[in-house]
């Protein structure tokens, strides 16, 4: 990308939000190049280029698919599509990252692209940041103080993904290497790479900051409440779309945690915990009707925060099917049926019960049957309605997470039990009497939870788990923990 002073290519909602529904704010195409002082000219200015941050990390290359259900999920041995080393996907299951192959489905390609993605969304967090001290004249206090708090939040919250991804795991024998070029200025200049240890303190750092600037809004509109509402500003509404006051806690939680710091992580995840603005659904109030507007199967009232993608019926069309048929190709996502419901203990005395299993009364998977082999898709993100504003969201940090934080960080194992107990019984599974086996149950937890959201994988590598289940490419290493960075750098890092 080419930047001048004058014009700056970036992705922004350059329409008047402020007359537009909610269903238009979500789904309004881009405006590619405007003038800087002009973007900066208003108050609307700054919120559009906010949006526009957060639209860049819905794509396919983020959020939107490689770090939730796509790449991430398919390196945590989540899928089947996994026999030959001849296709992308037998080569990212191998963790075989600079294998090439011809078209789209390009392992080396998709790593690249998730660098260049992030580093993209942190340069449109730059650009929010480089001007916004300026204009304190057209920003009210707590326009000025969210918007920048969510700027720095978000640039804080993407170098740390990137470090989990392209860097060493934060332990003692790591602190001191390199490991991404942490970039602060709206600039096309070649960075050199920090340390772990100087990232990792970088990202807390900016985490608190921008925790003090939100703690102005505290308030958290449930996105079911709000679907199809109209409003002259949704600047302070969907807060479950935006890394808000408590997002910002949840990733100081998960980032402490990282860092080893169990006494912040578990104050951090209590605080999410007891401040009482997300909760868990009920087995009565699931929805998995893909044609309804009350479909909600990726339980949005627990989202600490979610990425809403306006196209993601397109994606998930293409890899996880909707209906029961003998169809499939490579790029398909699926599990076997006998290895989902070993995953969730159904012979288990009491875990039938469980909402999230295939064989639940209000299933979230579709069966299907290859070649005399039961297969299951997750149905987590279907639609068949596109006024259905909650279908077209993926949970970056959920409540559930806090609670497996504070089971891990707490004290002692008996301390931390209740936690775990309390996502459990959540789930329909009976409370567990002992906390002789907690860490395990809590990966157990990790591998029902977060299918199709991206987050086993960030667990495995913490853990330096050595055999991945499922995996094709034990036993594991450093190394393979590790992405290598694009060969061609040439926007940011050195």
């Amino acid at each position: 990308m080419q930047f001048s002073r004058k014009y700056s290519l970036i992705c922004l909602l350059g329409v008047a939000i402020s007359l537009a529904s909610c269903k238009k704010w979500l789904d309004v195409k881009p405006r590619t190049q405007i003038k800087e002082s002009e973007q900066f000219s208003s108050r609307q200015g700054f919120i559009d280029a906010l949006f526009g941050l957060y639209q860049r990390t819905a794509t396919d290359s983020l959020y939107g698919q490689s770090l939730s259900f796509g790449v991430l999920d398919v390196l945590a041995g989540r899928y089947e599509n996994k026999a030959s080393t001849g296709n992308w996907y037998g080569n990212l299951a191998r963790y075989n990252y600079t294998a090439t192959t011809t078209g789209a489905l390009n392992v080396e390609r998709k790593i690249s692209e998730i660098w260049g993605a992030a580093y993209s969304a942190i340069a449109q967090a730059n650009y929010i940041l480089k001007n916004i001290d300026s204009r304190r004249d057209i920003l009210d206090d707590n326009t000025y103080s969210i918007i920048k708090g969510e700027a720095i939040g978000m640039r804080a919250f993407l170098h740390f993904d990137l470090l989990r991804l392209y860097a060493p795991a934060y332990n003692t024998a790591n602190m001191e290497k390199p490991a991404i070029p942490y970039m602060e200025q709206f600039t096309i200049l070649p960075q050199d790479r920090l340390t772990v240890a100087a990232v990792t303190n970088k990202c807390e750092k900016e985490l608190l900051e921008a925790e003090t600037l939100l703690a102005v809004n505290k308030d958290i509109d449930q996105i079911a409440q709000n679907q199809g509402a109209t409003s002259v500003d949704l600047f302070l509404m969907y807060r479950q779309n935006h890394l808000n006051y408590w997002a910002v806690k949840a990733a100081l939680a998960r980032l402490y945690l990282y860092k080893g710091d169990k006494v912040n992580a578990l104050k951090y995840a209590k605080e999410v915990i007891d401040g009482k603005k997300f909760r868990f659904i009920t087995a009565a109030e699931i929805n998995n009707d893909a044609a309804s507007v009350a479909s909600d199967m990726t339980f949005s009232s627990e989202h600490i925060f979610s990425i809403y993608v306006s196209d993601l019926r397109r994606v998930v069309e293409d890899i996880f099917k909707q209906s029961s048929n003998n169809n499939n190709d490579l790029r398909d996502l699926y599990s076997t049926l006998s290895k989902v419901e070993a995953m969730y203990e159904v012979t288990q005395p009491g875990y039938g019960t469980d909402i999230r299993i295939p064989g639940a009364s209000k299933p979230l998977w579709t069966s299907a049957t290859i070649v005399n082999i039961f297969y299951v898709y997750t149905r987590k993100y279907h639609t068949d309605n596109q006024d259905n504003v909650k279908q077209k969201l993926i949970p970056v940090m959920r409540l559930s997470e806090m609670y497996y934080i504070a089971a891990e960080a707490a004290a002692t194992a008996d301390e931390g039990l209740p936690y775990l107990n309390t996502v459990r019984v959540a789930r329909g599974l009976p409370a567990l009497a002992t906390s002789a086996n907690l860490e395990a149950e809590i990966l157990k937890e990790y591998r029902k939870e977060f299918y199709g959201e991206g987050q086993l994988w960030y667990y495995f590598k913490r853990k330096n788990t050595v055999t991945i289940p499922d995996g094709v490419g034990n036993p594991m290493t450093e190394a393979k923990y590790i992405f290598p960075r694009p060969l061609a750098e040439i926007e940011f890092g050195k």
